[in-house]
């Protein structure tokens, strides 16, 4: 038998595309955007220089695709599959998603069902801004660590905070790092003074919060792109605090904001 009979057949590739361009079907294209806020469509242009690995999974990589904006894979074994993106430049907090990858083997007409060849899965991510990317002059947006009472950095904190969209109510959520740094980039109309903009916090529970701490990547949950907390967060209270160390004078759960500048205030758990 010939070194190629002897492949798995997972590393089977998709056929060559018509046109003779010498494209090759992917087995999965994901393709990362800005994040801009929740129902909102990410923002293009989509997001070049990302590393994006299928766990557990030798000799599959991604290459980007730019005419289409996608990081591919051309082999990936069949199953649900978790895929992990990060950013080297650090501009982008780094996110988990799972997929379930068909089988690209014809179906035996005795064998199972199987999921269908012709739905090869398309995917979009959100990613959200690492603290430590520059922001732009003219942005609206607060900066600073979520801490403890002891101010050390809780890792993957989620933040919702209320702002404007195109004149309409919006909400803005965006998670920590490991070291408790994050940075809201909110859509508030330039113009006036401080306002007061309702802020909801998650903290991750016990269980994941070690899982955390012991691996930050391998315990990053999946999906966290989703409208509501996730399960394994619970809401706790927090107080802003100056970077001189003084208390926010604002009522509970809201977040001082000024519009078009960039204000820090440090998250302070109860």
């Amino acid at each position: 038998m010939s070194a190629a009979g002897l492949r798995p057949g997972w590393l089977m590739t998709g056929s060559a595309t018509l046109g003779g361009t010498g494209d090759v079907d992917p087995i999965l294209g994901l393709r990362a955007l800005r994040y801009s806020a929740e129902g909102f469509p990410g923002q293009m242009p989509a997001i070049p220089g990302l590393r994006v690995q299928a766990v557990g999974i030798l000799g599959a990589a991604s290459s980007w695709h730019e005419p289409t904006g996608q990081y591919r894979f051309a082999s990936l074994p069949p199953g649900p599959r978790r895929l992990v993106v990060t950013d080297p430049e650090r501009r982008f907090l780094p996110a988990a998603v799972m997929v379930d990858i068909p089988s690209r083997l014809p179906q035996r007409p005795t064998g199972p069902a199987g999921p269908s060849q012709g739905s090869l899965p398309r995917l979009t991510l959100l990613l959200r801004p690492a603290p430590a990317r520059a922001i732009p002059p003219g942005t609206t947006a607060v900066i600073g660590r979520l801490v403890d009472g002891r101010g050390r950095g809780i890792a993957l904190g989620r933040l919702a905070c209320e702002t404007q969209v195109d004149g309409r109510a919006a909400r803005v959520v965006t998670w920590t790092d490991t070291d408790g740094g994050f940075a809201l980039l909110l859509h508030e109309p330039e113009g006036g003074g401080i306002v007061a903009r309702r802020l909801d916090v998650h903290l991750p529970e016990s269980r994941l919060a070690m899982a955390l701490s012991a691996d930050p990547l391998g315990a990053l949950p999946a999906g966290l792109d989703t409208g509501e907390a996730p399960a394994q967060f619970q809401p706790w209270r927090v107080t802003p605090v100056a970077p001189d160390g003084q208390p926010a004078e604002i009522a509970a759960g809201m977040l001082p904001v000024r519009p078009g500048r960039t204000m820090r205030w440090d998250l302070v758990t109860a």
